[in-house]
Formats: C-alpha cells, structure tokens, sequence
C-alpha cells in the first residue's frame, strides 16, 4: 500500500487547530515539528478517498482566519511514499514516551527496560491511528490510571490504535470492547492487541453503532471529536451503569461548553476537566 505524507506549514497558535482537523479528517495521529514555523504532520492512504479528504482538510483550513486564528499561508504539501519509506519514517520522530506515571508506549524498534510498576504498551506506527503523541491520548491515559480500577469493564469508542484499550487491559479492565468503523484501524488495533499479550481481555469490533456494547459499563473512553460526542451523548448515557465514568477526549476549546451541556443534559455529571494547549478532555460520571 502507498501512502500520503501530508505536511501542513502554520503558526504555533494554530497547531492545535489544524491538528483537530486533521485527526476528524483521518489522521489518527499527528506530529508536531519545529517552533515557528510549525509542521503539522500525519499519514494518509492512499485510495479513493484521500482526494475528498485532502479537500476538505484544505478548505477547513481556510476557515480558520475567520474565527480569529493565524495560520500564515496554512501551505499543504503531500509527498507519497511505500509502506517501508513510511515506516522509516515514522522513526525519525516516534519514541519512547510516558504520558502519565504508569503507561510507557515504546514503539517496536527502540529498547526500554521498565521501572517498578510500569506497564509498557509496545506499537507499531500503524498509518498513525493513535502512537501517544497526541495531547488527546495522553490526556485519556492520565485519566485512566486515576480512574480505572481493577475489574472494570470498559469500552473503547473510536480505538484506532488500539492504544486506549491495551492501556485499559494493562491497568486491570477484567474486559474491555473496542470498536472503530474504519477497516484499517480494526486490522491495526487487533494486532496491536495480540502483540501486547491481552488479547484474553480485549474484543476489537468494525462498527459505528455504540449500542451493541449492551449495558452496565464501568467505564468508556471515547478519544474523538465534539460533535461525536455530541451526537452520540444519549447512546453513551444508555450503556453505563449508575456511577460509571466517561472519559471524552479530542475536544477543542471552543467545543467545550457545547460537549459539557450535551452531557448534562443526557444525565451526566461533569467530575472534571483536564488540558493541554487547545484540547479539552471531560471526565463524567452517570448520574442516578
């Protein structure tokens, strides 16, 4: 498979901005590079959507001016390259990490020896569908090893990666259901699953239809966009058990009062509100 190697040149107030349109529009994953200028980057494949996509990512882009944000001349250049070149790649910027005080993501080719109560989460770049990089994914880590206690059953909504699930796994989830619509993602996630040994715990699942899960869950992670999670407020309400926890990420600030007030008004509590840069991650618990 070929890929596209999408770079958007921009300023660093627009980073968070132009990296939030770049993950609703398939990028799983971006990386940021250099201080001024910024270069925004992700992979995409190369098939017949990649045209509609790059279009879109264009014309969003040009919309940001508008709403008060500095993008420069916001320049798009896409290069393409074979499925070894992108994974060569990767490596140039892709390393060991640890986004909160347990979970250390370490990508296949580097050596890590882990620390007393460390869990590892070994991946493979995989089309970037969710590496840790991004402040989303961290800041939905961070907030399952406060939350998550051993037991739980969980979901993962959107799991790309399956980065979210395997962390979940790691911290003692007796069971976690992880779906995503996109093909490549699911193929992704379930090796990645397999690869970390959890595989007993972790069901992986091509679906868009949250309801499927059933009821009486402990806890979701749901790392996507506002409107996602807009949209989807009332199927999520209907899964949990009282008490259960919602950890949704990829919330630009912007978005943030619009998310809070759809969650309210489907029966959540809001317990807190975590940030870095322009993105937003809201904790909520179900209300009785």
């Amino acid at each position: 498979m070929r890929w596209a190697d999408i770079e958007i040149t921009t300023t660093p107030q627009a980073q968070d901005a132009v990296s939030n349109i770049m993950i609703e529009h398939g990028c799983g994953g971006v990386a940021i590079q250099g201080e001024a200028p910024v270069v925004v980057r992700c992979y995409l494949p190369v098939d017949d959507q990649l045209e509609e996509r790059l279009l879109l990512i264009r014309n969003r882009i040009k919309e940001l001016p508008g709403l008060g944000i500095d993008v420069d001349e916001g320049e798009i250049t896409v290069t393409y390259a074979d499925e070894q070149d992108w994974a060569e790649a990767w490596k140039e910027f892709y390393h060991t990490s640890k986004p909160g005080k347990k979970i250390v993501i370490k990508p296949a080719w580097e050596e890590y020896e882990p620390q007393p109560g460390e869990r590892i989460i070994e991946l493979e770049p995989g089309m970037a569908f969710g590496t840790g990089l991004h402040a989303t994914t961290r800041l939905c880590i961070i907030a399952l090893e406060k939350y998550l206690k051993p037991g739980m059953r969980v979901v993962d909504f959107g799991t790309g990666s399956g980065i979210l699930a395997i962390a979940a796994a790691k911290l003692g989830a007796s069971l976690v259901i992880a779906f995503d619509m996109d093909e490549t993602a699911v193929q992704v996630a379930r090796e990645n699953v397999v690869a970390n040994g959890v595989d007993d715990r972790v069901e992986v699942h091509q679906t868009a239809n949250l309801r499927f899960v059933g009821q009486s869950i402990d806890l979701m992670t749901a790392n996507l966009v506002a409107q996602t999670i807009i949209n989807n407020a009332d199927i999520m309400a209907g899964v949990f058990r009282t008490g259960g926890i919602l950890i949704a990420s990829g919330i630009i600030e912007e978005r943030l009062l619009d998310v809070e007030q759809a969650l309210r008004n489907n029966g959540f509590d809001i317990a807190e509100i975590t940030a870095e840069g322009e993105w937003r991650t809201v904790i909520a618990r179900r209300a009785g």
